[in-house]
């Protein structure tokens, strides 16, 4: 869990493949929440922010981004605040250069506890 997987299904008007966020899985299925750089989504919807950027470098550090939670959304990491579901054929491999940083995990964890289906 917690691993990043490139998905395959075009997604809003742009047809912007983004990673996703795996938080769940389950026989057929992930779970998972995309990754975007927009604060928002909508109006009024505020998407989740993550301290660190998850893309790593070639040495497996995180890349540098600018705190999330300044004004500036074209440099900021967010996930959407939804859980979706899908079959797990409309996933990729894990990608290797993604990663969520530690207090980011914990973060995570506790925002999802609520939003993941029972099994």
């Amino acid at each position: 869990m917690f691993e990043f997987r490139k998905y395959y299904v075009a997604q809003g008007k742009k047809k912007i493949k983004h990673p996703k966020l795996i938080v769940d899985e389950d026989e057929n299925e992930f779970g998972f929440m995309g990754l975007t750089h927009s604060k928002k989504k909508g109006k009024n919807h505020n998407n989740f922010p993550l301290l660190d950027n998850p893309q790593l470098d070639e040495y497996g550090n995180h890349l540098v981004s600018k705190n999330p939670y300044e004004l500036n959304e074209v440099t900021g990491n967010y996930l959407r605040r939804k859980v979706e579901y899908d079959i797990k054929e409309n996933f990729g491999d894990v990608l290797s250069n993604y990663s969520l940083s530690d207090i980011d995990k914990e973060r995570v964890k506790e925002f999802i506890k609520n939003k993941i289906r029972k099994h």
